[in-house]
């Protein structure tokens, strides 16, 4: 039979090759152009084969795109002889070495697809048909297929290193068996959303149906290796004309979770780079949607167990969970990142030793992406040192249970609020403040986490000997945490039964500047700088109450203070509480500046004080001439007084400035020696001991150890006095007393002294002039001529 085959081919060779240019010219819709065309048995032995080189096709607009849409170095087409003897179709085989085919469509909407469409064909493309198919094998040869579509943006680009494809036709459907090795230069659906498969090589040998009347190609369970790892492919292609879709079903089990992000889009490729895991992943991914223009619908799972998890946020140890991709989270959207959603169901692992689990945590939107996550945990304190690692604050020992709730941005977005909520318990807890060096012990109650803000929950705690209750908010402190954390306010409510404020002496210590160390875990070493930063610069806003307040031998009860606290300042808005059987006010400042004295400056107002425990309380008010041992009465006063204070909070007497206007009713004076020196010139045999006064108000101005008084009326129960000068600790003092000669008169045991006012002139006066003596003290002498007055220049 090949002898007879020969002998015809050889005989007939002319008709033949003429016969196949013709028809090849009348079935494409465009120009075709060949070399060479020769009847050859050697290179397609035992078939004959009707060889073209240097084949081209091109289209009418080839010269404006330049794109030829069929080339060859080499084309055989395999012919049955008895077949073409016969007059019926004769092709039955097809092999392609060395060429390429582009399938061109340009911003305008023209495209070179018609060439698909044969002349006697117009209609073109794949056909309903119950007709046997003649065609058995097609061989591919280092053939390059691309399909560019400018105007939908869609670039399928494939190196096919070799094809070969065996056709088994039946009544109702066509079977090809595959052996295919290619390389994916591009699988792009959309352009600008990135490309499929991009640089992967595609082996594999599989079995695809193609329905001759329904027009669906599809093939099962094709076991393939795509870049490095094996595959598992079903997919349904339909080819009819309308609307042409496919559905394609990737498998993959135990693979490398980077060689599968390599696989996919770019875009897609540095959200899923986001995290990282070293265990080997099972994933699923389904996409379908139409062949002709539109992004495809991308439906992914995969499921990790016992894996290293890295993220932007935080690492995790022993991590196992279950994923999900999708871009279509609302239907009818564009399938493009805004309309697209990452979620892990399911998560449990271990964060520096600290058990995490979570229900669900999405990614919504990948071009701005927003996390939303839930997170549950209970550990030991102790463990977030390390973690942590801020200077500011150490966890000592104590319990905490965790359940939170975040919504926000991936990354630090001045545009976009991070939200969080749910709440930490603490139980026995000991933390350590470094800022001030104080410890809180016991410390039990809540942070709820509301949208943008904090709130503390019945916190109570041990400072020192001192029980407190503290309840707050921190407004918004989760935005400004990361856009503006020097903006942090803090309100917090404290009470406390009983307050030693002596032990709180360190809130006069200025705050050290520190800088946390720098961990291991980068988001974290942030966020404890920033945590530092709150903690040492935040503004606090503290009201409190106390049943009891001691300091040194001060008491008060029924205290009711508002204070401001920045970061060297304590702005003190209202202080009040009563005390030496009265009530006193007070408000200021008080600054702590690095390194040096403590400065306050107070207004106070005193109310029916009693001056004698008063005077006791606070240790004389650091001076030395007149004593709570000498003093009785009842003392109100409107001071503005600016003072320095010690680390240890102890007054120091050269510092103080202002004024106090005061008045002393039912006042006396006990054993008071300056008095008592005063016998040495007058009204030696009264009783200077103890001496009881009419009220005494003057309006004092202190001047850093000086004290100026004005003339004062001092109208005593042993004699009347006016008094002015200076009094001082720095050896200046210089007082005048004038002592009016109607003090001769003897007052009856029940006299009671009356003012007459500082501006009557007292009538005929000696004059008492005191001065420091040689040996420091206080010195009076008669004044006969009047010396203080003229030295002063004040006219009498």
């Amino acid at each position: 039979m090949t002898g007879i085959a020969w002998i015809y081919v050889s005989t007939h060779k002319k008709e033949l090759i003429q016969q196949f240019s013709e028809q090849v010219s009348e079935k494409i819709n465009g120009k075709v152009t060949m070399a060479d065309v020769d009847i050859t048995f050697f290179k397609s032995f035992p078939r004959m084969a009707v060889h073209a080189s240097d084949i081209s096709v091109t289209d009418s607009m080839y010269q404006s795109h330049k794109h030829p849409f069929f080339q060859a170095k080499e084309l055989f087409i395999t012919i049955n002889i008895i077949r073409l003897i016969k007059k019926e179709s004769p092709l039955s085989g097809i092999k392609v070495k060395n060429g390429s085919f582009y399938l061109y469509t340009d911003t305008s909407g023209y495209s070179n697809a018609y060439m698909l469409k044969s002349k006697k064909d117009p209609a073109g493309g794949p056909k309903k048909t119950s007709e046997a198919i003649s065609l058995k094998h097609i061989w591919l040869n280092n053939i390059r297929f691309i399909l560019s579509d400018l105007k939908r943006e869609k670039l399928i680009d494939f190196d096919i290193k070799s094809m070969k494809a065996a056709l088994t036709d039946g009544s109702e459907k066509l079977e090809i068996q595959t052996d295919i090795d290619m390389l994916v230069n591009d699988m792009a659906f959309n352009i600008p959303n990135g490309s499929f498969l991009k640089g992967a090589i595609f082996e594999s040998k599989f079995s695809l149906d193609y329905g001759k009347l329904s027009q669906q190609l599809s093939f099962t369970k094709i076991n393939t290796q795509i870049g490095k790892e094996d595959f598992v492919l079903t997919g349904n292609f339909d080819l009819g004309d309308k609307n042409p879709q496919f559905k394609l079903i990737v498998e993959t089990k135990d693979a490398n979770y980077d060689n599968i992000k390599k696989l996919l889009p770019v875009r897609i490729q540095e959200s899923l780079s986001k995290a990282w895991v070293d265990a080997p992943v099972d994933a699923i991914t389904e996409l379908q949607g139409p062949l002709n223009q539109g992004e495809p619908l991308i439906n992914a799972s995969w499921k990790v167990k016992n894996t290293t998890l890295k993220t932007i946020f935080m690492d995790f140890e022993k991590a196992s969970f279950i994923g999900k991709y999708t871009n279509e989270v609302v239907p009818g959207l564009p399938r493009k990142d805004p309309n697209s959603i990452l979620v892990i169901n399911d998560f449990s692992g271990s964060w520096h030793g600290l058990p995490i689990t979570s229900g669900k945590i999405e990614i919504l939107d990948l071009r701005n992406p927003i996390l939303t996550c839930d997170l549950q945990s209970k550990f030991a304190l102790k463990k977030l040192n390390e973690l942590i690692n801020s200077s500011a604050a150490k966890l000592l020992k104590g319990d905490a249970d965790i359940s939170l709730r975040y919504k926000g941005p991936v990354e630090k977005n001045a545009e976009t609020f991070a939200l969080l909520n749910g709440f930490v318990n603490f139980k026995n807890a000991e933390i350590l403040y470094a800022p001030r060096n104080v410890t809180l012990r016991d410390v039990n109650g809540r942070f709820t986490f509301s949208n943008s803000d904090l709130n503390i929950e019945n916190l109570s705690a041990k400072v020192l000997s001192n029980n407190i209750v503290m309840n707050g908010t921190a407004t918004k402190i989760f935005t400004l945490f990361n856009t503006d954390p020097n903006n942090v306010r803090i309100k917090y409510h404290v009470y406390s039964p009983s307050l030693q404020v002596g032990e709180f002496i360190y809130l006069l210590q200025s705050t050290e500047q520190k800088v946390s160390q720098v961990n291991n875990d980068a988001t974290f070493s942030q966020f404890s700088k920033k945590l530092d930063q709150v903690l040492q610069k935040s503004r606090i806003d503290l009201d409190l109450k106390a049943d009891k307040v001691y300091y040194k031998k001060f008491t008060a009860s029924g205290v009711v203070a508002d204070f401001t606290i920045l970061q060297d300042l304590y702005e003190i808005n209202s202080i009040r509480m009563n005390a030496a059987g009265g009530n006193m006010t007070l408000k200021g400042k008080v600054v702590t500046p690095p390194g040096k004295e403590v400065k306050a400056n107070i207004d106070a107002t005193l109310s029916s004080i009693d001056v004698k425990k008063l005077f006791y309380a606070f240790d004389n008010f650091g001076q030395d001439g007149i004593s709570f041992t000498n003093l009785k009465g009842n003392l109100s006063a409107i001071t503005n007084v600016s003072i320095s204070l010690t680390k240890d909070g102890a007054v120091i007497p050269a510092s103080a400035r202002g004024v106090v206007d005061f008045s002393l009713r039912k006042g006396s004076l006990d054993n008071f020696e300056p008095m008592k020196k005063m016998q040495k010139f007058v009204f030696k045999n009264r009783n200077f001991d103890n001496i009881d006064f009419a009220e005494l108000k003057n309006k004092l101005t202190l001047r850093g150890g000086e004290i100026e008084i004005p003339r004062m009326e001092i109208q005593s129960s042993v004699l009347t006095l006016f008094v002015e000068g200076l009094f001082s600790d720095k050896g200046n003092t210089d007082i005048s007393i004038q002592v009016p000669l109607n003090n001769l008169k003897k007052r009856d045991d029940d006299f009671i002294p009356e003012n007459i006012g500082t501006d009557k002139k007292g009538g005929r006066s000696i004059y008492l002039r005191g001065q420091p003596g040689s040996d420091g003290n206080v010195n009076f002498k008669l004044d006969l001529f009047k010396k203080y007055f003229k030295e002063k220049g004040i006219e009498e």
